[in-house]
């Protein structure tokens, strides 16, 4: 946290499950699910999420893109990536510098609404 530019700065594994009924496949004895690389991330639909308070973010790429997919014979994804988001935090100084601070990082979809993509999070 800084308190001087009122922003935080975190490195996450932000990761994402969603159902592509059209991404179904054939299973196969012991293969059940596909693990593909970041390649394969512009060929299918994906969440079009984006961090409402973020100053910056950046994806890590030493030495391959930081993400891949996992698709069930279900259509089952989940997409993982290594992200560090620096985003904005209301900071209350007021009672400094006995004070503690309460930063969350917004999550939305960029095009979608609410009635067309639900976010929630997997305790899982």
């Amino acid at each position: 946290i800084s308190e001087k530019f009122m922003d935080f700065t975190l490195e996450i594994y932000f990761r994402q499950f969603w159902q592509d009924k059209r991404l179904k496949f054939q299973s196969r004895a012991g293969s059940k699910q596909l693990v593909v690389g970041a390649d394969y991330i512009k060929l299918i639909w994906v969440p079009d999420t984006f961090f409402v308070n973020e100053k910056m973010a950046k994806f890590h790429v030493a030495t391959q893109d930081n993400q891949f997919l996992r698709i069930t014979d279900q259509g089952e994804v989940l997409r993982s990536m290594r992200l560090t988001v620096k985003a904005i935090c209301g900071i209350d100084l007021s009672n400094f510098p006995m004070d503690s601070q309460l930063c969350t990082l917004e999550i939305e979809s960029y095009g979608y609404t609410m009635v067309d993509l639900v976010y929630f999070w997997n305790t899982q």
